[in-house]
């Protein structure tokens, strides 16, 4: 994970005019907001070790003021975000009755 985060920070600094000062800006406030995709299948005990590792890795700090700051999201959710944001689904689902109910944890 802190290599990850250290890759994320890298491209941001590399690619964004005022990359530097954005992320150092958030990351001065805390402002960062982690999104860990997981199993389908993976609760409360395996999200807390996701939990653990990021905590471990740096990118929040164990106190539980930091717990909103990580979202944990299924490979299903992440996938279905994924093809509706590419309009996958356009002609297979008809969106406008559709409705999508996330568990954000």
């Amino acid at each position: 994970m802190k290599y990850l985060n250290r890759c994320a920070r890298d491209f941001i600094h590399d690619t964004l005019v005022g990359g530097k000062d954005l992320w150092d800006a958030v990351e001065k406030e805390e402002a960062i907001h982690y999104v860990i995709t997981h199993p389908n299948g993976w609760e409360g005990f395996q999200q807390q070790q996701l939990r653990d590792a990021a905590v471990m890795a740096g990118l929040v700090k164990g106190d539980e003021g930091n717990a909103p700051r990580i979202t944990f999201l299924s490979e299903g959710e992440a996938s279905l975000h994924f093809a509706t944001w590419k309009g996958l689904l356009d002609g297979a689902v008809d969106v406008s009755i559709c409705v999508v109910s996330l568990n954000w944890r």
